[in-house]
């Protein structure tokens, strides 16, 4: 009897479909990182910009002085 080549050939194929999901699964975490960091840097900003405002709108208004000096 000859050697059957269909072992090696489902081992390739095996290991070719193993190759191609930990590529799939390796993009998708990059692409779930990214989105997680652009999440937290834009509600970073939402929370800078509410609290600078808050620290504005605190402070007292501010009347035009009037200055007696010629120029």
């Amino acid at each position: 009897m000859r050697p059957s080549n269909k072992g090696f050939l489902l081992i390739d194929s095996l290991m070719s479909v193993f190759i191609v999901i930990c590529m799939c699964v390796l993009c998708m975490t990059v692409y779930q990182v990214i989105l997680r960091y652009d999440e937290g840097f834009d509600a970073y900003h939402e929370k800078t910009n509410d609290f600078l405002t808050q620290l504005f709108q605190s402070l007292p208004y501010c009347e035009a002085c009037i200055v007696d000096e010629p120029d």
